[in-house]
């Protein structure tokens, strides 16, 4: 497993309860929450999304009038880049605000150094965010749903871990349209409740007793993110006016509730979805982002303030030892103008003098490191780094001191992540097929490190404790290893998977390490630190006996407009038969309201004779569809029967999970009338008819389409792949893209974020931008390029068009092409795409180049290759015996670059952002 996921974001939480300066911090037996599973998906491997979600109303310039929210929030990006240091990190991070609406300020970006000072910027820019109208709960929701949605849709093969950390500063409001201005402006009703006009006091209750009982109805839109896998963390910002009944909707949303005045929110309330922190100032806000900012959960103490002098009665304390290299400390007093230090294993006192806030100060303690920054008065961040090993193993203390003695009574708190470079892991993995009915001998399980070598338990000086529960796919769980003893760790086991059903299930391994015990300088004994435990979460594909067809364990009908009649394909592998019986009804999780009837279909298999017959790998289309259209997320699954070759009877019903993100399609009669309004408003307005009328035409058509993303290098003037001339494989331009039927105004293809865009003037056509933060791109066709050369345009009709990127603060040779196909492109036109590509992207990187400041590929000395091979498919699917085939979607290698210190910052081109440029190219308030 790669290094920085099993360190990364796995954490999401504080703990529940507060020990009071122990020396062993005692971790507590809490039950599993659905932030748990977030934090074993990440250790496992999973590709990793952080959704930021803040609040932008006006109140905000009352409750958060010092920015609170901004300081905090850069404070989490700062901690979570700490572990994305490596090329392998797979942490993506998009920060989007709310109020009457839903808008992304920073698309999804992989998080590491390259894109760190962006990320950042967009984070800052949320200082002006803060004049919205209203705080919709159910848009903010419904929008960071649909948002990861189309994240986990993009790459379905791949094992998401999803969490939105979502930041409000009161309760769900709707506010009432006083004038024709305000109904042009923010709209007259909302999408959930469209037949009543927010014109008084007593429709906008309606309106947010509608929007509650969407948000928490059975199946609502907390059910619909939960049986999604996404885990939530909700802050709430309490200004000095604030209410605390203002949060308890928040509360039970993000726990299930119940809460003060709220009821349980969702019937999908166990595991508890997620986590609500109510934070008062910059301190304990910080102390909230900071329960996400690691890989595991932190110790938490709480203790006094020593008075005049350092002391040890009032320290927070912890031990380490060779198996815990490094920490990270966030403490605060309860009052200002406290003094903190550190007392080592070895004696040594180190003072944390104030420095200016938010600045890194850089200290030694026995040749390891400790670095220390002031966030507030109150607030400070420390991080260690055991960089030898004199003076690392054994009792550190941290404590805060009054040099005036004015604060006997008053408390200190640390949050203490302590980082092991141990974590649990099946030893023999690849080599154990799951088959169900079976009993399977000699399983094996062990240690790693960070870097995935293997530890030997016994070598550990601290105490072990491992633990192995396999669930099966109807959550049946079974304890399959339990040892308290390093020895006997690792131990073959069996696993008896008799009596369990065919489907996605997984194996859970926790590890829980006590640090060695030590003895302090007086000779009194001190027990090791109880870590928290490390959770690493193996996904398992429960198959069927080996002569039985394997169909896949899910699919993705992808994002759907309009009523839903949309078709996917079905990986299926082996041989036999394959239908659903014409009665098998899905069995819905959650859904948008008023769907009606829903089916997913073969085609026409609903019996054995009728069934589709495999033979090998491929793939079989499958259709959902419903009588109404909605907006939300479906999710559910399908029973499929499968048979195998020449034994009739002997059928087998097996579940496959699916889901879809629904929206319903612009009411184009309203949004005009909204536009005639604005025009009887005044002379200037007649432009916004045209703008309109552009918007409503601007958008990517909706025919299927395959992408892929290439690493090339350009040599003496030739494009090579893989150091060999440039050419398609067979494997390439096999996995679609999810598209509405109706087209789609933003879609993400081959990992590259695709935007179609108005332009600045009301003529004209529209175009299609890349996102890619950390990488400048121009595309094969006209328009080609922003005004800037490093921005690829490319016509709204992408399809058998391509473009060139390249890695900001990268060589100028190496580069990668996009290219975006007819999902059905044939032989000739992808030569005549491989053509286009050799004859001419030379000079595209070339002028790309010229664009950022630097020379021509032929101008260096030599080229360089990219590590790893994005767009090479791997033809496992991770489950032993089953392989996705066609269906599978390749990773595309990040890798960590400085930023460029060449080209100073510059303001984003109005047209790369709409939402927050105006047409005249100036920033929106």
């Amino acid at each position: 497993m790669r290094r920085v996921v099993s360190l990364l974001v796995a954490a999401l939480i504080l703990a529940p309860s507060l020990s009071f300066g122990a020396p062993a911090a005692v971790a507590n037996e809490t039950a599993p929450t659905l932030v748990d599973d977030f934090r074993a998906c990440v250790a496992g491997g999973g590709t990793t999304d952080v959704l930021l979600l803040v609040d932008e109303s006006s109140s905000l310039q009352g409750s958060d009038p010092d920015n609170a929210r901004v300081a905090s929030a850069s404070y989490l990006v700062d901690q979570l880049a700490k572990y994305t240091t490596a090329p392998t990190s797979k942490l993506n991070i998009a920060v989007s605000v709310f109020a009457n609406r839903y808008s992304q300020i920073q698309p999804w970006t992989p998080l590491n150094a390259g894109s760190l000072a962006q990320v950042q910027s967009s984070i800052e820019s949320l200082k002006q965010h803060e004049s919205g109208m209203e705080t919709d709960y159910w848009t903010a929701l419904d929008g960071a749903r649909a948002d990861l949605a189309a994240r986990a849709a993009s790459r379905p093969d791949a094992k998401s871990c999803q969490t939105v950390v979502w930041f409000t500063d009161g309760g769900i409001n709707y506010t009432v349209r006083q004038n024709d201005a305000d109904k042009a402006a923010y709209g007259v009703s909302k999408p959930f409740a469209p037949q009543i006009e927010i014109t008084n006091e007593d429709a906008a209750n309606q309106v947010r007793q509608i929007a509650s009982n969407e948000i928490c109805r059975p199946g609502g839109v907390a059910d619909q993110i939960r049986s999604s896998g996404v885990a939530m963390f909700a802050i709430g910002l309490a200004g000095k006016e604030a209410d605390p009944s203002d949060f308890s909707f928040i509360d039970t949303v993000a726990t299930g509730g119940p809460s003060g005045n709220a009821g349980v929110c969702g019937k999908l309330v166990a595991p508890v979805p997620g986590e609500f922190h109510m934070a008062t100032d910059i301190d304990s806000l910080l102390f909230a982002f900071d329960g996400m900012s690691s890989g595991s959960r932190s110790i938490v103490q709480e203790t006094g303030i020593c008075q005049v002098s350092a002391c040890t009665d009032h320290s927070h304390r912890f031990v380490l030892d060779a198996s815990t290299p490094s920490v990270q400390i966030l403490a605060a007093a309860d009052v200002s103008g406290m003094n903190a230090s550190i007392l080592s294993p070895s004696g040594q006192l180190l003072q944390l003098p104030k420095q200016d806030l938010g600045t890194t100060a850089n200290l030694k303690s026995d040749g390891n490191s400790v670095n220390y920054s002031w966030l507030s008065d109150k607030t400070v961040s420390v991080s260690m780094i055991a960089e030898g090993t004199n003076g690392w193993s054994g009792l550190w203390q941290l404590a805060f001191t009054d040099p005036v003695g004015h604060s006997d009574g008053k408390k200190s708190k640390t949050s203490i992540h302590i980082s092991g470079n141990v974590k649990p892991t099946w030893m023999n993995e690849a080599a154990t097929p799951i088959h169900v009915g079976e009993k399977l001998s000699g399983v094996q399980f062990g240690l790693v490190d960070g870097s995935g070598k293997t530890i030997a338990p016994q070598a550990l000086l601290g105490d072990v404790k491992f633990t192995a529960t396999l669930e099966d796919p109807q959550g049946r769980s079974t304890v399959v290893l339990d040892s308290a003893d390093k020895r006997t760790v690792g131990d073959p086991v069996d696993l008896d998977l008799r009596g369990y059903t065919v489907g996605e299930g997984e194996l859970l391994l926790k590890l829980v390490i006590t640090t060695a015990a030590t003895t302090a300088s007086d000779g009194t004994s001190i027990p090791g630190t109880l870590l928290e435990p490390t959770l690493v979460s193996v996904p398992l594909h429960f198959l069927p006996p080996e002569e039985f067809p394997v169909p896949a364990s899910k699919v993705s009908f992808g994002q759907v407009e309009g009523v839903p009649n949309v078709t996917a394909q079905l990986p299926v592998s082996g041989t036999g038969c394959v239908w659903i019986a014409s009665d098998e009804k899905p069995q819905i999780t959650a859904s948008p309201a008023d769907l009606g009837v829903t089916t997913v279909a073969l085609g026409n298999a609903t019996s054995a004779d009728s069934c589709v017959s495999v033979n090998g790998r491929t793939s079989i289309p499958i259709t959902f569809a419903a009588q109404n259209a909605g907006n939300g997320s479906v999710n559910g699954q399908i029973g499929l029967m499968i048979e195998p070759n020449g034994e009739p009877g002997k059928a087998m019903h097996v579940n496959v999970s699916f889901t879809a993100s629904l929206a319903k399609p612009l009411n184009t009669t309203n949004f005009l009338l909204a536009l005639v309004v604005a025009l009887l408003l005044g002379p200037g307005v007649p432009l916004l008819l045209l703008y309109g009328a552009k918007w409503l035409v601007c958008r990517i058509p909706g025919r299927s389409l395959s992408a892929e993303l290439i690493p090339v290098t350009v040599e003496n003037a030739q494009v090579l792949r893989d150091g060999q001339p440039f050419g398609l494989r067979p494997s390439d331009l096999t996995s679609l893209v999810p598209m509405a039927p109706g087209g789609a105004r933003s879609l993400v293809a081959a990992g590259i974020e695709l935007k179609a865009r108005q332009g600045i003037s009301p003529f004209g056509r529209g175009f299609v931008q890349l996102v890619a933060p950390g990488r400048v791109s121009r595309g094969a066709a006209a328009p080609g390029t922003d005004k800037r050369g490093t921005k690829a345009r490319i016509p709204l009709a992408v399809h058998n068009n391509w473009a060139v990127l390249r890695d900001i603060g990268s060589p100028p040779q190496p580069g990668y092409v996009l290219i975006l196909a007819n999902g059905d492109a044939s032989v000739e036109e992808k030569e005549k795409i491989e053509a286009d590509i050799t004859r001419r992207l030379p000079e595209l990187l070339g002028r790309l180049n010229e664009s950022v400041g630097e020379p021509p590929p032929e101008a260096s000395e030599s080229a360089t290759t990219f590590a790893g091979a994005a767009g090479q498919k791997d033809s496992s699917s991770g489950f032993s015996g089953f392989a996705t085939g066609e269906s599978q979607v390749a990773a595309v290698p990040t890798r960590t670059q400085a930023p460029p210190t060449a080209n100073p910052p510059h303001r984003e081109d109005p047209d790369s952002d709409p939402e927050r440029y105006s047409p005249w190219g100036t920033p929106r308030s």
